[in-house]
């Protein structure tokens, strides 16, 4: 890193050599500079080398005590700079101005700030939308999420990640920041693709889908899933709602979105007829 971080980048890895170094690489190339935080989980297969070429601190977290709320807090208390960025280990910054912009929408009074292609009532983004409480309420599958995100220090400080959940720590900590006058701002230009969450296989997908959203509903009251919902999900085009991927309508990959949705919903008492 040479100059002053404008922001410092929280990399959580495990075993991430075949990815990571493209993750550093857009890090490195972003047109300010960042201070880059590498959160280790036992990684054995030569991440760690990798990191120590990259990364200006690289902490070390035991396999056992791992979670994903205290990682980034591990990563967060490391970090210098006053705007905290999460960043998965198995994506790149599409964009060179991404953490510019990200940092921007903080430094501008945002306590938090994230990418999505649609508002919660899935109107499709033309630029930066602020979202308040309000609206994270109106559509609890919608929001925040840190596959690639960035947040004020200050905030975070008053408010860390929830340690004991297994999924959807994003989630729960913008529903306790985001209060009053605070806001999340979510900004097409901040997308960043998340196609890795299907690259162990469809069967490691419909598990993460069915845990994430069984531990939403589990934290927030969501509105009950039925055999209509289930249809109109299987048909729906691309990017019309957050909870479905990039992945076209009747495929395979959408089939398994859906029947992991319905799974979450009899897990969670919400499937209906």
């Amino acid at each position: 890193m040479s100059g002053q971080a404008r922001a410092s980048v929280v990399v959580r890895t495990f075993d991430s050599a075949g990815t990571v170094e493209a993750t550093f690489r857009s890090l490195r190339d972003q047109d300010v500079p960042v201070e880059v935080v590498v959160v280790d989980s036992g990684s054995t297969d030569g991440t760690l080398e990798l990191a120590g070429s990259w990364a200006d601190r690289v902490v070390h977290v035991p396999r056992d005590d791992f979670s994903f709320g205290g990682a980034l807090n591990q990563g967060a208390s490391a970090a210098a700079a006053r705007v905290h960025v999460a960043l998965s280990s198995h994506s790149t910054l599409p964009r060179v101005d991404w953490v510019r912009t990200a940092a921007q929408h903080v430094e501008d009074g945002a306590s938090a700030a994230c990418g999505a292609t649609v508002d919660p009532w899935g109107r499709v983004l033309e630029g930066p939308f602020r979202a308040g409480a309000g609206e994270l309420a109106a559509n609890r599958w919608w929001g925040f999420t840190n596959h690639a995100s960035a947040w004020a220090a200050e905030v975070w400080r008053e408010h860390p990640f929830d340690e004991r959940l297994t999924a959807t720590e994003d989630k729960e900590w913008s529903w306790r920041v985001v209060t009053g006058d605070r806001y999340l701002v979510v900004d097409p230009a901040l997308v960043v693709p998340g196609a890795h969450r299907r690259d162990r296989g469809i069967r490691s997908y419909y598990r993460r889908l069915v845990k994430e959203q069984t531990s939403v509903a589990h934290l927030r009251p969501v509105p009950p899933y039925g055999l209509l919902d289930a249809a109109r999900d299987l048909r729906r085009p691309v990017g019309e709602v957050p909870y479905l991927s990039g992945a076209g309508p009747w495929g395979r990959t959408r089939a398994v979105e859906v029947a992991a949705r319905w799974r979450a919903a009899t897990v969670s008492g919400r499937a209906e007829d």
